[in-house]
């Protein structure tokens, strides 16, 4: 399709909804198919043809090329018997990290080329981050009733590892998508960074997509709520837990998503979350992006609070071994506690 005024040529089709040449249908599993079908009506998010092929054809997952009928990138990635035959980069690396680098040293479990279609992969990761993850009760600070508190809420991670995966750039070969966890955060790297028209600035108001029939069948099966919203639910509710807002970088060759999680007490009273006043929060967050502060630091970020308030703020982190604190005198350092 070309702009007849400027000569430029621009994609009929989104990558996602272009036909393999080495992949016949035989490549989509049809009982996939018909179980996704079965599902997305009972959820109330399908209401077209019910008959595999012709559900196919509707939703992109197959195309002609050369007078032959093949499989798409989307269909394979969400209905193939084995998608990384075809695609072999399509695969996520996990790795988890004891402290807050990634070295080789501190490295928990390291997993690589998770594979399977979409849906094996998110259910994968997400599986991997809850149960790696802390979770337990604290009290309501307007209630004093017990409530479930998460290190990381369960939205956020679901939000993101589907961001992850359905936004990521295939025809990067050689790529995988990645997740690293450490002691106090997570990043989710996406191969190819932000789409055509998208930058840091405008992230969550712009609606482009890459692979938007693979986001489409990902709305059918539950696990996208609404179209060019997962980024704004994720700022959302780390707003509503009172937690750090996400970070966004655009590297060029990957987009990069970190989240900082919530303190959870993991040593006195394991599953629990420490009850941080506003201000100790704040200075959590504070150490969570820079590394090491001095208490003049504090001070300038937190300039409503007095100096003995501060100082008394932060011998309660340390003690309560959040927070340690290095050096004498007026050369006194803080970083986060590193659990060795």
């Amino acid at each position: 399709m070309s702009d007849s005024g400027s000569g430029k040529t621009f994609p009929r089709q989104s990558v996602d909804a272009l036909p393999v040449e080495e992949a016949g249908v035989d490549a989509l599993d049809m009982d996939k198919v018909v179980a996704h079908i079965a599902q997305a009506q009972a959820r109330g998010r399908y209401e077209g043809p019910t008959e595999p092929m012709e559900y196919l054809h509707y939703r992109k997952c197959v195309a002609p090329h050369d007078e032959r009928l093949c499989a798409t990138l989307a269909g394979i990635l969400c209905f193939g018997h084995t998608p990384q035959h075809i695609f072999p980069h399509a695969v996520v690396d996990i790795g988890h990290y004891r402290g807050n680098d990634p070295v080789s040293f501190e490295v928990i479990h390291l997993e690589k080329g998770i594979g399977g279609t979409i849906f094996d992969q998110l259910h994968r990761v997400e599986e991997y981050l809850v149960r790696n993850t802390h979770h337990g009760m604290g009290l309501s600070e307007r209630s004093l009733e017990r409530v479930e508190l998460h290190e990381y809420p369960p939205a956020v991670i679901r939000e993101l590892v589907v961001n992850l995966l359905a936004h990521r750039d295939y025809t990067l070969v050689g790529s995988a998508a990645r997740v690293a966890l450490f002691q106090r955060r997570i990043e989710w790297i996406s191969p190819g960074g932000l789409p055509p028209g998208v930058t840091i600035a405008n992230l969550l108001e712009a609606q482009a997509s890459r692979n938007p029939g693979l986001l489409r069948i990902l709305y059918e099966a539950g696990l996208v709520e609404a179209f060019g919203q997962g980024l704004d639910t994720v700022v959302t509710v780390l707003k509503a837990e009172d937690l750090q807002p996400p970070t966004f970088r655009d590297i060029g060759a990957a987009f990069i998503v970190t989240v900082y999680g919530r303190i959870m007490d993991r040593d006195t009273q394991p599953g629990f979350a420490l009850n941080l006043t506003a201000p100790q929060r704040k200075i959590v967050q504070m150490l969570q992006q820079r590394g090491e502060l001095m208490i003049s630091d504090i001070a300038e970020a937190i300039s409503d609070r007095s100096r003995r308030m501060l100082q008394d703020d932060m011998r309660q982190l340390v003690e309560a071994q959040i927070v340690d604190r290095f050096g004498q005198t007026r050369a006194i350092r803080y970083r986060l506690h590193n659990g060795s």
